[in-house]
């Protein structure tokens, strides 16, 4: 990951590149696997505490940079939007037992979605634990 990119991403979002800001986003960039809070301090160079941390990938989350998830017991993971990946539509995620990557699923179907509308739905959560093709025994 190059820092300078990452500086312009948050300059783009209208805040400030701080070092601690450009190292937490600089550990998401770099992969396409999704981090517990312990494995994002565990990556981490610099000093930072956990407060911050989780302020930090909050403000990230609703700048559209991050997704975050639940994994199947509970505990919050968070995944970096590469380019790729599409945040405007809610769409399951395979997270996989071999390799760790995320794969982005396709978008649920319009029959769906619509019965959600009669609902209000505060948050989504679509994480799914399996092996993704490239892992899968040929």
């Amino acid at each position: 990951m190059s820092r300078q990119r990452a500086e312009e991403i948050l300059k783009q979002h209208a805040k400030r590149a701080t070092e601690k800001r450009v190292a937490l986003l600089g550990i998401l960039m770099d992969s396409s696997k999704a981090f517990t809070l312990s494995k994002i301090e565990e990556r981490l160079t610099i000093p930072i505490d956990r407060v911050t941390i989780y302020r930090t990938l909050h403000c990230y989350e609703m700048m559209g940079l991050v997704t975050k998830m639940v994994d199947h017991k509970g505990i919050c993971i968070y995944m970096y939007n590469h380019e790729a990946h599409s945040n405007s539509h809610v769409h399951p995620h395979l997270r996989c037992k071999a390799c760790e990557k995320v794969v982005c699923l396709p978008c649920l179907p319009s029959e769906y979605m619509n019965q959600l509308v009669k609902h209000e739905i505060k948050e989504m959560y679509f994480l799914m634990d399996g092996i993704c093709s490239n892992c899968l025994p040929t």
